[in-house]
C-alpha cells in the first residue's frame, strides 16, 4: 500500500539527508563484505550486498548508518571509478563471456560483450571499456557492472603476450610507445653537406660494445703526448646529417624519446637502416661524426684544451668488452690485438685508471654494477639469464664517454646556456635537517649547508666510501631528491660536477640528438638549430621513466615464469636488502636480478615480534635487529604470483 507513496519516499529522503557523509575509496576482502576507507585514515564497513555495487578501488561517497551501535557505509553516489578502459582476460562461465581485470584479483569477473565476428576463448589477453557501473549516474537500482571488449591484445596461446600486455597497458595510459621500428627510406642522402668536416679517417679508432651490439655510436682514438697528458678523441655517430629537423622522421624519435631495449628484443628511436647500417661506426666504412678533442693530465684532470669539430672517420676494429677486458687482464690463451691497438688499448687502460682515481679523490666513484641479460628462446620464453659484471674495458669506455659528456655539457652551458642536461639536486632541502642530525649521530660532521653543495655532498659519499658504510649509505637516499631533465644547466651532484649533458649516444636518445644539433651549430655558423624548452625535457622525462617501467614489468613478468618452478624445489638464493617497509623487506637475487618480497609473516609466526624500524632501515624480532639494508640474507621462493607478477620469499631454513 506504501509504494509509490510520494510521502513517505520524501520522508526516506530527509532521512538520508540527516545522516552523516563520508568519501572515500573501496578496499574489497576475499569475502563479501568490503570497506571504505577514508583519506584520514578511518575504516567504515559495507555490507555484502552493497558491495554488488562497488568495486576494488572505486572511490565514492556514502552515509553512514549506526544500528545497535556499530556504523555501516552505505554507498550512495560514484566519484571515481576504478577502471574505465583496462586490460583484462576472458573468463568463460556458463556459456557467458566476463573479463577479469589485469593486476586487479580483488574485483570480480566484469560480465562482458564480445567483438563481433571474433570467437574468443579463455584467458585471452583483451582491451576492455567499462560501459556500466550500478552508482553511475541515471543507472537503475538493480543494474550490474558490465563491459565491452574493444580488442584483442594477445591470445592466451601467444608466447609474445609478456611484452604486448605490457606494452598496450603503458600506452593505455597515454605512453604512446612504439611497438616497431619507424618506417625506414631506400635512400638516405646527407642532408648538411655544407658542413666542414675534417678527415680522420687514416687515424686509428676503434669501437668497444656488446658482442651482439648493431648500434655502435661512439670510437676511440687515444694517443699519448710528449708533454705527458693523454690525447683522447672520441667520434660520435652522427645521425643529424640525415635525420633533419622537424622532418616526419624528427618526429617520430621525438615521439619515442628514446630506443627501447626490452628483454629480448629491441625498438629503435630510428629507422634500423640508420641506427644498425648508414649511423652505426662499422669497422671499415666511412661515417660522418662529431668529435671530441681533449687533454687529460697524467693525475686524471681533464685540462682545459678541448675542441669539438664535425668530421669522417673510418673505425678500424670493432672490438667487444669480454675481448678488451681480457687482453688488459692479460688472461691466459685469450685473444690479442695487433701491436698497435694493442698500445692504443694499454694507454686507454692507463688513462681510464688515473681518471677513476682522479674521480675517487675529487667527486665520487660509484659501485659496480652488476648487469643481468634475458636469454630469449624461439618461444620467446627465457632459456637463461646472463650475468655481466662490471669489466676493465666497460671503466675504458665509461670514464671515455663521461669526459666526452663533461666537455659538450661545458660547451652548451658556456654558449647557449641552453641544451639538454642530466641533473640531480642532492639531499632534498626540506630534508637535510634531519640528515645532518643522522649523520652526526654516527660521527660524520656536515652542517646543513655544506651537505647542499655540490663538493659537500661529494665528500660524504667519499667519506662513507671509506668507511664501508652501506647501511648508513642506504638510509641516505631517503633524504636525496631523484634526479631530473632540464633544458638548462643544473648541478648534478652525483656526478660531483656544476652541469652534466649526453651528447654520446644519438642514435639511441631524442636528447643527445638534440644536443648534436646544438653543439654543430656552435661549431658551426652555417648551421641552426632550434633551443630546447622545458617542454622537451619534460617530454624526455616522461619517456625515460615509462620506459623504465615497461622494462621492469616485462623483466618482472619473465622472472615469475621462469622462477616459478623453484617454489617446489626450495633453492636457496643470496639476496640482498634493498628496502625496508612497515610489510617487511625487498632483496635482489644475486645470481639472477630478480627483485623478491618477504613479509613479515615469513620472519615470524608471530606478527606483533616484529617491528620494522624504517627510519634505521631495519627490522627487530623479539628485541634483536635481524635484518637491515644491505644485508646479504639465503632466501628461498615461497610464492611465485602470476596475477600480480611477483615473487614472495622466505628466510632459507637453517642446518
Amino acid at each position: 500500500m506504501f509504494k509509490d507513496n510520494a510521502l513517505l519516499a520524501q520522508l526516506k529522503q530527509n532521512i538520508q539527508q540527516d545522516l552523516p557523509k563520508v568519501e572515500g575509496k573501496i578496499k574489497a576482502t576475499d569475502k563479501s563484505y568490503g570497506f571504505l576507507e577514508t583519506e584520514k585514515g578511518k575504516s567504515h564497513f559495507i555490507a555484502p550486498p552493497l558491495m554488488k555495487k562497488v568495486m576494488h578501488g572505486d572511490i565514492v561517497s556514502a552515509v553512514l548508518r549506526t544500528d545497535k551501535g556499530k556504523t555501516q557505509a552505505e554507498p550512495e553516489a560514484l566519484v571515481t571509478q576504478a577502471v574505465n578502459q583496462f586490460i583484462g582476460r576472458v573468463v568463460q562461465k556458463n556459456n557467458k563471456l566476463y573479463v577479469q581485470v589485469d593486476g586487479m584479483p580483488q574485483i570480480k569477473p566484469i560480465k562482458a560483450k564480445g567483438i563481433s565476428g571474433q570467437q574468443l576463448v579463455d584467458n585471452d589477453w583483451v582491451l576492455a571499456t567499462l560501459t556500466c557501473h550500478p552508482l553511475s549516474e541515471g543507472q537503475a537500482d538493480n543494474s550490474n557492472f558490465q563491459a565491452q571488449i574493444d580488442q584483442l591484445i594477445a591470445s592466451a596461446q601467444d608466447s609474445y603476450a609478456p611484452w604486448a600486455v605490457t606494452l598496450a597497458k603503458y600506452n593505455l595510459a597515454g605512453a604512446n610507445l612504439p611497438t616497431a621500428a619507424p618506417q625506414d627510406l631506400e635512400q638516405w642522402p646527407i642532408n648538411d653537406q655544407w658542413i666542414e668536416r675534417v678527415d680522420l679517417t687514416s687515424e686509428l679508432f676503434f669501437t668497444i660494445d656488446g658482442e651482439k651490439t648493431q648500434d655502435m655510436d661512439d670510437a676511440i682514438n687515444i694517443s699519448q703526448l710528449d708533454n705527458g697528458n693523454w690525447q683522447l678523441i672520441i667520434a660520435i655517430a652522427d645521425p643529424s646529417a640525415y635525420i633533419a629537423q622537424g622532418s616526419e622522421h624528427d618526429s617520430t624519435a621525438k615521439e619515442r624519446g628514446y630506443t627501447h631495449y626490452l628483454p629480448g628484443r629491441n625498438i629503435t628511436m630510428l629507422p634500423e637502416s640508420i641506427s644498425h647500417d648508414i649511423c652505426s661506426l662499422r669497422a671499415g666504412e666511412k661515417r660522418p661524426v662529431m668529435l671530441c678533442k681533449m687533454q687529460i693530465n697524467a693525475k686524471g684532470g681533464l685540462t682545459d684544451q678541448v675542441e669539438f669539430n664535425a668530421g669522417w672517420i673510418k673505425s678500424s676494429y670493432r672490438l667487444n668488452y669480454a675481448q678488451v677486458s681480457g687482453f688488459i687482464a692479460q688472461q691466459t690463451d685469450c685473444w690479442q690485438p695487433e701491436s698497435q691497438l694493442a698500445d692504443a688499448l694499454i694507454v686507454l687502460s692507463e688513462m681510464a685508471f688515473a681518471r677513476g682515481i682522479w674521480r675517487a679523490n675529487h667527486t665520487q666513484v660509484f659501485d659496480d654494477r652488476t648487469d643481468y641479460r634475458f636469454e630469449i628462446g624461439e618461444d620467446n620464453q627465457v632459456t637463461n639469464i646472463r650475468v655481466e659484471h662490471h669489466s676493465i674495458a666497460n671503466q675504458m669506455v665509461e670514464e671515455s664517454m663521461l669526459l666526452a659528456n663533461f666537455c659538450g655539457a661545458k660547451l652548451l652551458s658556456d654558449n647557449l646556456n641552453n641544451g639538454i642536461f642530466n641533473t640531480h639536486p642532492g639531499i632534498d632541502p626540506d630534508k637535510v635537517a634531519k640528515a645532518s642530525v643522522l649523520l652526526k649521530e654516527h660521527g660524520y660532521i656536515y652542517s646543513k649547508e655544506h651537505l647542499l653543495t655540490v663538493v659537500g655532498y661529494c665528500q660524504l659519499q667519499r667519506e662513507m666510501t671509506s668507511r664501508n658504510d652501506g647501511k648508513l649509505s642506504g638510509r641516505m637516499r631517503k633524504f636525496q631528491n631523484y634526479g631530473t631533465i632540464s633544458e638548462q644547466p643544473l648541478p648534478h651532484f652525483g656526478l660531483g660536477t656544476e652541469q652534466y649533458a649526453t651528447w654520446t649516444s644519438p642514435i639511441r636518445k631524442y636528447g643527445d640528438l638534440l644536443n648534436h644539433r646544438l653543439i654543430k651549430a656552435i661549431i658551426s655558423k652555417d648551421y641552426q638549430a632550434e633551443p630546447v624548452n622545458q617542454a622537451h625535457a619534460l617530454l624526455l622525462k616522461e619517456q625515460r621513466d615509462n620506459q623504465r617501467l615497461v622494462e621492469r614489468d616485462i623483466g618482472n613478468w619473465l622472472y615469475v615464469d621462469y622462477l616459478a618452478s623453484k617454489v617446489e624445489s626450495k633453492q636457496q638464493f643470496s639476496a640482498k636488502i634493498f628496502n625496508i617497509n612497515r610489510a617487511g623487506f625487498m632483496a635482489k637475487l644475486i645470481e639472477n636480478g630478480a627483485v623478491v618480497f618477504v613479509p613479515l609473516g615469513n620472519l615470524h609466526p608471530d606478527r606483533k615480534s616484529c617491528k620494522c624500524d624504517t627510519e634505521a632501515g631495519q627490522i627487530i624480532i623479539d628485541g634483536e635487529v635481524r635484518f637491515c639494508l644491505n644485508q646479504r640474507v639465503e632466501l628461498v621462493i615461497s610464492q611465485a604470483n602470476v596475477e600480480k607478477r611477483s615473487l614472495i620469499a622466505s628466510p632459507a631454513p637453517t642446518i
